[in-house]
């Protein structure tokens, strides 16, 4: 007996202890991505922000967390490379950033946790196309219920306004976040009043566009007045809706 209490041991209770976070960051592009942004949120509280430059994505990052419920954050093109206590989201007025983001909950119940960094396209560039658009007075507006992500990932329902100017040739555009439903709309306004709306998301839905793609596509729209019609284009889907000319 005495032997064999010798030949045993009482295993440490490590649960308190932390989990180290390893990043592997060597497959991300450093000629597309001049650095690269991470953040930590345990348990609800950011406890990690820290930007990497490219020069450093061949080395192996990592931190240490408790072993509570962890969200982990790797963006690009997010301004400034700090966000807000309000996750990944814009005011009205604003488009949204050139946003490349990898969001995953980790489970940080062992000693260590390996995580691949990845970077994904979060954001859908709208171009509108206006034909005879030339010298015309009216404004254009862009209005939608998804203002950007939160720190998990997750579309944040939210008020989202922009008015993109077009150029002489009646061309602009404007970038919003993935959408959580199809609210998106483009009005055509003058001095303030409404003249025009269409229900830009439910065209983009009726394409087949994929809003739940790790990658987001663009959008090109295109409206043709002189035509009293609304042509939609989306990756090769089209179609068109006719209406009556009152602007």
């Amino acid at each position: 007996m005495a032997l064999v209490l010798a030949g045993c041991s009482i295993r440490e209770d490590r649960t308190s202890c932390p989990c180290t976070v390893i990043v592997d960051f060597s497959q991300i592009d450093p000629t597309r991505f001049g650095e690269t942004g991470l953040i930590a949120v345990n348990d609800g509280t950011m406890v990690l922000e820290d930007i990497i430059p490219a020069e450093r994505y061949s080395d192996p990052y990592s931190f240490r967390v408790r072993r509570v419920s962890t969200a982990v954050d790797i963006f690009s093109g997010w301004p400034g490379g700090h966000v807000s206590g309000n996750g990944f989201t814009v005011s009205e007025g604003e488009q949204f950033p050139k946003l490349y983001l990898h969001s995953e909950h980790i489970d940080t119940g062992a000693e260590s946790v390996l995580l691949t960094a990845g970077l994904h396209k979060s954001f859908c560039k709208v171009t509108i196309c206006l034909k005879s658009w030339e010298g015309s007075p009216y404004s254009l507006s862009v209005t939608g219920n998804t203002c950007g992500y939160d720190y998990d990932g997750k579309t944040v329902c939210g008020a989202f306004e922009y008015s993109p100017v077009p150029d002489g040739d009646g061309i602009c555009s404007v970038r919003i976040p993935r959408q959580c439903d199809s609210s998106l709309m483009l009005r055509i306004t003058e001095d303030g009043d409404v003249l025009r709306e269409f229900a830009l998301g439910e065209y983009i839905e009726k394409s087949g566009y994929d809003w739940a793609a790790e990658d987001l596509e663009d959008v090109e729209v295109e409206i043709d007045y002189a035509k009293t019609d609304i042509v939609f284009k989306v990756n090769g889907w089209q179609t068109t809706v006719s209406f009556d000319v009152i602007i």
